[in-house]
């Protein structure tokens, strides 16, 4: 199936910059415990060489040569692990500046989830070319959506969205528009399909069958679709998680999971948008949303100003009653299932679902890591695999990214505490590199001032109110 994505190219360090320092020929991370991504064991006292943009060699401190006129990083008392993946976002709505505060945050590698393919393909074109700090881009292009949700859309008058969601989305109302519209996303840059909404079960099976043909994953939503119905059409990922759930009993549950299992069909719950989003008293939500200088979070601060509009309308549609009904959901449900899919061996792997409301662009995929520990009880060596290793051999891009292992690119991050201690700790980011490139902690900061000096702070650059505020 096809997964690619573009290798990011970090190139500058703050808005404006034309050219880059040169590189030094190699870099070495001395005396640093090593988490590698996989599961295994930390390796203390490592030193590992990064050249041409990957991982030369790794092994002893003592022991690993350091080449003449490499730059040495000082890994002592500090961690290194794999960089980031986020495998749920939505890049138009959030806007190109926050795909530095990805990176600033050690996220190397993103899954877009649906947004505007022509804008998405040229800013991971940009990020490839160097004339734009971002992470790796894997992308679905418009999100797939039922005939009659896409009508439900264009009632409202334009002028009262904020959304314009004829770029975002394409409507699928029959097994033939299934075939012709998945015939279409296969002619352009997509890397896989993402389903939101379904029209019918026939229209469901035949986008599973047209994926398969075009040589394209399926993964989305199944709200709605029963777990053997996923199961028979081949759908290769859940996002968000089954509702209703398997009728019948623990065991009939699951034999239900063991088959998602054994199909290497995995779960990215997006509990963070429960948690941050939904849970919260709406009062609460709305300061976030209406605070123009961070005092309420210091990380709205970052924000571009569509993503700030969209969110203001997200909660206009926020209620009490909302709220409780879909806590009482998680709490009976939803908790007991993505338990049950651990404990039966499926993959929980991480995604923060950016832009929903109080999702913030590479902030809160650390959230949801930690509620990953926290609620569905992975240990925090199996949340560093689930958002390193495991994602990246579930995107089929494990024989170059994911772990820290000799030839894989480097993409890394340090930190100066362990995250296998306390998941806490993912947090505590001293360096970021991508493919290679090092910042340091004063390149982080020029990174965020650059991300908050961005053209699309101040102006709604892709909506439909265009507003300099």
């Amino acid at each position: 199936m096809r997964w690619t994505g573009c290798v990011a190219m970090v190139l500058s360090l703050v808005a404006g910059e034309q050219r880059r320092p040169p590189e030094p020929p190699s870099i070495a991370i001395r005396n640093v415990a090593v988490i590698t991504g996989d599961g295994a064991p930390t390796r203390a006292a490592q030193t590992v060489l990064i050249r041409d943009g990957r991982i030369a060699a790794i092994g002893p401190a003592d022991a690993v040569v350091v080449p003449n006129g490499a730059a040495v990083v000082d890994g002592t008392n500090r961690f290194l692990m794999p960089g980031l993946i986020d495998l749920h976002v939505h890049l138009s709505k959030s806007r190109g500046s926050s795909l530095g505060l990805f990176v600033s945050n050690g996220v190397t590698t993103v899954r877009d989830m649906g947004g505007d393919l022509e804008e998405l393909v040229r800013w991971r074109r940009e990020v490839a070319a160097g004339s734009r700090v971002g992470p790796r881009m894997v992308i679905a292009g418009p999100y797939l959506e039922s005939a009659v949700n896409i009508a439900r859309m264009r009632k409202d008058p334009p002028a009262a969205r904020v959304e314009p969601f004829e770029r975002t989305r394409m409507g699928v109302g029959s097994p033939a528009d299934a075939r012709r519209t998945v015939a279409d996303l296969a002619s352009r840059e997509v890397d896989f399909l993402k389903i939101r909404t379904v029209e019918n079960e026939e229209t469901y099976k035949a986008l599973n069958a047209a994926a398969r043909a075009h040589g394209l994953r399926l993964v989305g939503h199944v709200s709605g679709i029963p777990p053997q119905v996923v199961l028979e059409a081949g759908q290769g990922g859940i996002d968000h998680a089954f509702y209703p759930s398997v009728e019948g009993s623990q065991e009939d549950r699951m034999a239900i999971w063991r088959q998602f299992a054994q199909r290497g069909v995995a779960c990215v719950p997006t509990l963070v948008t429960l948690f941050e989003a939904t849970f919260p008293p709406v009062a609460r939500l709305k300061a976030v949303a209406d605070d123009e200088t961070g005092r309420v979070d210091p990380r709205r601060a970052f924000l571009s100003r569509f993503l700030v509009l969209d969110w203001r309308e997200q909660v206009s549609e926020a209620s009490d009653k909302r709220t409780e009904a879909l806590r009482k959901i998680y709490n009976d449900v939803v908790r007991r299932d993505l338990r049950e899919m651990h404990q039966a061996g499926m993959q929980i792997l991480a995604g923060s679902d950016v832009a929903v409301l109080n999702i913030f662009p590479g902030f809160s995929l650390h959230d949801e890591i930690a509620l990953l520990v926290r609620e569905i009880g992975l240990t925090p060596a199996e949340a560093i695999a689930s958002v390193t290793g495991r994602s990246a051999q579930f995107l089929g891009l494990g024989d170059s990214i994911g772990t820290v292992k000799r030839g894989k690119i480097a993409d890394l991050v340090l930190l100066d505490a362990d995250p296998t201690a306390d998941i806490a700790n993912s947090k505590r980011i001293v360096s970021v590199f991508v493919q290679g490139r090092h910042f340091g902690s004063e390149a982080l900061d020029a990174l965020r001032v650059s991300v908050q000096k961005a053209e699309d702070r101040r102006m709604d650059d892709w909506g439909r109110t265009r507003v300099k505020r």
